[in-house]
């Protein structure tokens, strides 16, 4: 690393104070839950120093009566001593059963509660979101911020907060029993602190670069194991590792540098306060001979201030640490305050009753880093009961259509309603369950096939489940003993490995039958018999015929197979994010149009 990165005078001040400030709101908002034991365990640690100041007091008090008085092993000596054994013990037992056990209680609850408000937070957030962020650094995110904020946690209260409460009530003291003294310590512990801010602020962006990297490492450890089969059928394994110990190796060269850096300010910072102790015991001795002081007094600030530094020194190494810990924990802190792209406003409203009109009002679209928009000003209506298809080149806007209508995301400009109600004023999760789709990759999950047919609607009957997978032709599938030996209660596997494309395209539309019985009442179909073979085809086009006349629902689908719109009330062609054409299957070949040409070229009968 070029020395100009390293060499650079920050301001002080303004940065390394700001990153304790930072790293105290940073957990202050992240632990509300556990404000009350947090104060309480600090009460009890500061009243524990409180007691514990007593024994170099009374320690102090027996070494002036010994040598100005030779106090003999006297009933006053004995009952200081004692004293001082029951000031110990006092401490101690605050701290070991008061204190310490509402920390831990704090801290175990907190190292619990964290990954759950990361996991909600991002199943929150919108897919524009997880579209950009590589899942190896989410997961390296959340794992390394939750790990560092009990750290932070850990070293605030079995460290930090010990030694700066005995450094500060030792300093009180020191000031009401000899103000020379103090005076005498602060000067080389200021020189200390100023020495360590100087330090450490040069550091802060060397360690956000260390933790942006090992996120980057884990980035690429994630997306090579998940994408195996196609780096071993391009024999990729040495590149793929080859890439990743060059990431590694960036680490390892950013670590190294820093702490032999590191090394050169702690032999400063240990030699200055090495310097002003001796030079105040020192002074402390010369005094007794002028008659300035008493033996009592030196043998308490020598007591007192080696502890002391023993504490300034257990601050600095946990300052190095939380340093390192700051820049994880404000990643994490970042990803909890992320605000998802959907949202409901705080006045949502919930219909008693809906028709299912939905409409498209003035619609434009974009997506972040590209010029043109996909969708321009687009306008169309579908009434309750229809079937509409959309259809249309690769890059035409199909896919950002089902996006708006599911509420993935939002338009740019204009509305999407439902029932003339902008969707957006709309209960988000209320709106969303009025909607079943059937994506061209349905999403499986491990467990079941029982527990993905009612992912959506986990309550629903079994009479209802029977009529899904009847529906779906799943139970076709099921029939075969020999691959799914406990029926519909057979094991998936992750990302459902135990399917073929057609078997788990066929969960998907289940899985949307089940939602439609349960209450959805618009069904959109995302290329969802792309992966069927015909005979299934045939009985999935049935069942939205009779799903159609039964139920009175709408549906939307967008179809690369042609053959699966041609009974559609209405199709709508897309070209460039406007609509060129629209009709029924006969009115677009007849009009000989870019439909048309489509079907031309699916050889598709006419």
């Amino acid at each position: 690393m070029a020395d100009t990165e390293w060499d650079k005078d920050p301001d002080i001040a303004d940065q390394t104070v700001n990153y304790f400030v930072r790293g105290a709101k940073t957990l202050w908002k992240l632990s509300v839950s556990e404000h009350p034991r947090l104060v309480s365990a600090g009460i009890a640690l500061v009243v524990a120093e409180i007691l514990g100041l007593g024994v170099p007091l009374i320690f102090k008090e027996i070494v002036d009566r010994l040598t100005q008085q030779g106090m003999a092993m006297s009933t006053l000596l004995i009952i200081l001593m004692s004293l001082m054994l029951v000031l110990r013990l006092a401490s101690v037992a605050i701290r070991r059963f008061v204190q310490e056990p509402l920390f831990l209680k704090a801290v175990i609850r907190l190292e619990n509660e964290w990954p759950v408000m990361a996991h909600k937070k991002l199943l929150e957030l919108s897919t524009g979101y997880h579209d950009r962020e590589n899942t190896g650094r989410k997961i390296a995110k959340v794992n390394k911020g939750v790990e560092r904020l009990v750290a932070m946690v850990a070293d605030t209260f079995w460290m930090l907060l010990p030694a700066l409460a005995y450094i500060g009530i030792n300093l009180i003291v020191l000031f009401c029993i000899d103000w020379r003294f103090a005076l005498m310590l602060v000067l080389p512990i200021g020189v200390y602190v100023w020495l360590n801010l100087k330090c450490y602020s040069r550091f802060y962006s060397v360690w956000e670069r260390f933790e942006e990297r090992k996120e980057h490492s884990v980035g690429l450890f994630c997306q090579s194991i998940v994408n195996v089969r196609t780096v071993q059928a391009y024999v990729r394994e040495v590149s793929e590792g080859s890439t990743h110990q060059a990431v590694r190796a960036e680490m390892h060269d950013i670590d190294i540098e820093a702490s032999i850096r590191l090394q050169r300010y702690f032999f400063a910072m240990e030699a200055v306060i090495a310097i002003g102790f001796t030079a105040t015991i020192a002074a402390g001795f010369y005094f007794v001979t002028l008659g300035w002081t008493t033996v009592g007094t030196v043998a308490y600030v020598f007591a007192t201030g080696s502890v002391m530094l023993q504490s300034l020194w257990g601050v600095v190494q946990v300052y190095t640490r939380m340093l390192r810990y700051l820049v994880a924990a404000e990643r994490m802190h970042k990803l909890l305050l992320e605000e998802p792209d959907v949202c409901s406003p705080d006045d949502a409203s919930v219909p008693r009753q809906v028709h299912g009109t939905i409409a498209f009002k003035k619609v434009t679209h974009h997506y972040p880093g590209r010029n043109a928009p996909v969708l321009k000003a687009l306008d169309f209506t579908i009434e309750p009961g229809e079937m509409v298809a959309f259809v249309g080149k690769s890059g035409a806007g199909k896919s950002t259509i089902v996006n708006l209508l599911a509420r993935v995301s939002d338009p740019a400009e204009g509305a999407v309603c439902l029932d003339d109600t902008d969707i957006r004023n709309f209960n988000r999760n209320w709106y969303r369950a009025r909607c079943a789709c059937v994506p061209q990759d349905v999403e499986v999950f491990e467990g079941t096939i029982r527990h993905n047919v009612v992912y959506g609607c986990p309550d629903v009957s079994e009479r209802l489940v029977t009529q899904a997978i009847q529906a779906s032709c799943l139970e076709e599938t099921l029939a075969d003993t020999k691959r799914f030996p406990l029926g519909i209660d057979t094991q998936v596997g992750e990302r459902g490995v135990r399917l073929s494309g057609g078997e788990r395209q066929r969960v998907g539309i289940a899985r949307a039958y089940v939602a439609l019985l349960s209450g959805a009442r618009v069904l959109i179909l995302d290329e969802a018999t792309a992966s069927l073979d015909s005979a299934s085809e045939r009985v999935v086009q049935t069942f939205i015929d009779k799903l159609r006349e039964e139920r009175d629902i709408t549906i939307i689908a967008i179809a690369h197979r042609l053959s699966t719109i041609k009974r559609a009330d209405r199709i709508i062609v897309l070209d460039e994010g406007h609509i060129s054409e629209i009709g029924d299957h006969r009115k677009l070949i007849a009009d000989n149009g870019i439909y048309a040409q489509l079907v031309a070229l699916q050889q598709l009968e006419a």
